[in-house]
């Protein structure tokens, strides 16, 4: 067996126990404030990544109900025959497409009609959107925060050697609540029913 059979170290980094290579390999990992700040962001993302699908998902039917109406309603104004103010703005908070209004309305019954499933739609989504939220857990994506919070500038203090260079630009992140959640990713506005004359 020659030197070059001694050398090699199967233990060390990509097979070799080479100092100056490990060191040269070295230089190029990212340190950790910055791995911190990677797993901060990428879990605050998944959070909201999270959220925003689910929430899609629910709205589907509401979507659904809400071309349904346009369907049978010959214009915005045609809330005024079935509900007791504008019902403009859950097209926009439902991430809804532009109504496609129908050439004429249909029968007063048939807008009554649609305005309930529309109503009930929204009341089912509200519910299902709270339960959802509340029912996250939000501890692990918390805890990466607040090790964030609590390390970053001193790992980045060490780095560079300076405390003012390190705290520049940094921000605690507030941790995720509940409540905080729904007020990001909010109810919609539950559509109220004119009552119907007898």
């Amino acid at each position: 067996m020659g030197d070059a059979d001694d050398d090699f170290d199967a233990s060390g980094p990509l097979g070799t126990g080479s100092p100056e290579l490990n060191e040269l390999l070295g230089m190029f990992d990212l340190p950790a404030f910055a791995r911190r700040g990677q797993d901060m962001e990428y879990s605050v993302r998944q959070v909201h990544d999270r959220c925003r699908n689910r929430r899609g998902e629910y709205l589907e039917m509401v979507r659904m109900r809400l071309r349904q109406w346009a369907a049978v309603a010959q214009g915005p104004g045609d809330w005024e025959a079935a509900f007791t103010a504008p019902i403009d703005e859950l097209w926009r908070l439902a991430d809804a497409q532009p109504p496609r209004w129908a050439d004429r309305p249909a029968s007063l019954r048939l807008r009554r009609a649609a305005a309930r499933d529309l109503a009930a739609s929204v009341r089912r989504f509200n519910d299902r959107w709270r339960q959802l939220v509340a029912s996250l857990n939000l501890g692990p994506a918390n805890r990466i925060i607040d090790h964030y919070n609590r390390y970053y500038l001193l790992e980045k203090e060490c780095v560079l050697g300076s405390a003012r260079l390190a705290a520049r630009y940094f921000t605690p992140i507030p941790p995720f609540s509940h409540e905080m959640l729904l007020e990001t990713y909010p109810p919609l506005p539950q559509p109220e029913l004119r009552a119907e004359r007898s």
